[in-house]
């Protein structure tokens, strides 16, 4: 399920920044130095489902800079047919902005 992205698909910054901020944020990376994928999974308290919200970048090493892409949140395996609680989106696209708005107070 793609989201509300307009604070931060297409948003670029220093790689070590975006990196350093999205670990912090409780992300894990994925995949390839060149494209990595940060990935991290939401436990819903009420229902004990787990989403997973996936932000793809692509890292131009030479620059050292690095452009994020669209994120998305589906629910990880055991739940893969259920619909992702407005609760849920919510929160997930309430911290996509935050951690977009400190992205964009760093340059």
């Amino acid at each position: 399920m793609h989201l509300k992205d307009k604070w931060i698909t297409g948003l670029m910054n220093s790689f070590s920044l975006i990196d350093s901020t999205l670990i912090q944020q409780g992300f894990r990376r994925c995949g390839k130095e060149e494209q990595p994928t940060y990935q991290l999974t939401i436990q819903d308290s009420a229902s004990y489902r787990s989403y997973s919200l996936k932000i793809p970048a692509t890292v131009h090493l030479i620059q050292n800079v690095a452009r994020l892409g669209k994120p998305n949140l589906s629910p990880i395996r055991h739940h893969a047919s259920a619909e992702i609680p407005p609760s849920i989106r919510f929160a997930v696209e309430s911290k996509l902005a935050e951690i977009a708005d400190y992205l964009m107070s760093q340059r």
